[in-house]
């Protein structure tokens, strides 16, 4: 008589009959749901930094890249983790609090590989692009029919729910989350330049360095690569969740200084609409040589002094 699991080889066994349905993955109803089942796989393969480049293609197509340093995946299985049962924790017992995301004895249990089943199935692509230092998965869902969640908020262009997605895994996850860092896959490259997950010896040959990045799932030209070596590219900064940013000092002691400046007197100064102009195109020119885009510039006018507050965004479109 067969029994809960068939060996695979390398630590991976496919779950069968009743135990393969009760511990099996809910199915990805929202983007959100197949970048958290991604995360989750790092963090279970023992990855300490995570790596997430996203872009949207037609403002339709999201395409998702995650690259970890946890333990990899066996050349002979990166096309069998995504058929149905296959996980590496059929050996560890699952309680139904484990089953439903609760923690149990200080540690969120999640069924390794058992979610990328679904995220196949709902993608229109989803393939292991590397399998080792690092694992790179890639995965492009159609937004009209996998949805993405929006953030009602009028401060920022980008309406995308997924930067908030990291930052609430990374709290909830926490202290086994790996480090997080999300962004455009140009800036996701000068994070991997900086942390040496790329060889730095292949900043000298672009041509080099370009494939080095596709072969990672990161979609690239070669300008890009050229504006990431020579620096005009910022690397994509670690995900803090919204605690630890409300914790943070800086923005207290900044505020502090915009009071003082502000008691300053003087005369009303004016500002004629093609200065303005010029100041736009300049701050539009700045932004873009880092990849992000202007959204507007206000001008706040008070005794003695002219306040200009630009609004930067990250486009969502993907750069070529």
């Amino acid at each position: 008589m067969e029994g809960p699991y068939r060996d695979l080889g390398s630590g991976f066994a496919r779950l069968l009959g009743a135990e393969g349905l009760r511990r099996s993955a809910g199915r990805i109803r929202s983007v959100e749901d197949a970048l958290l089942e991604l995360l989750r796989n790092s963090r279970d393969a023992g990855a300490r930094n995570v790596y997430v480049a996203s872009s949207l293609r037609a403002r339709r197509y999201r395409a998702l890249v995650v690259i970890d340093d946890g333990r990899g995946i066996p050349e002979t299985h990166k096309n069998l983790i995504f058929e149905p049962g296959v996980t590496t924790r059929h050996l560890t017992p699952v309680s139904y609090a484990a089953q439903n995301g609760l923690r149990q004895d200080g540690e969120l249990l999640h069924g390794a590989g058992l979610s990328l089943y679904h995220i196949k199935n709902a993608a229109i692509l989803a393939e292991v692009l590397s399998v080792s230092s690092p694992t790179a998965i890639k995965v492009i869902l159609d937004t009209h029919a996998i949805p993405e969640k929006s953030l009602q908020s009028d401060s920022r262009t980008s309406k995308s729910n997924l930067p908030a997605t990291l930052a609430g895994f990374a709290e909830g996850a926490a202290p086994q989350a790996p480090r997080l860092y999300y962004a455009s896959p140009a800036r996701i490259l000068a994070r991997l330049l900086d942390h040496h997950v790329i060889h730095n010896e292949d900043r000298a040959d672009t041509g080099r360095l370009r494939e080095a990045a596709r072969g990672l799932g990161l979609k690239v030209s070669l300008r890009t690569v050229q504006r990431v070596v020579s620096g005009r590219v910022s690397a994509a900064g670690e995900v803090v969740t919204d605690r630890l940013e409300e914790a943070g000092g800086e923005d207290g002691r900044a505020r502090s200084s915009v009071t003082r400046h502000n008691q300053i007197g003087g005369p009303i100064l004016s500002v004629r609409d093609e200065d303005l102009a010029e100041i736009t195109a300049t701050l539009r020119r700045a932004a873009r040589s880092s990849y992000l885009d202007l959204a507007g510039l206000d001008v706040e006018k008070r005794p003695g002094e002219v306040i200009l507050r630009a609004r930067i965004y990250e486009p969502e479109e993907e750069y070529e």
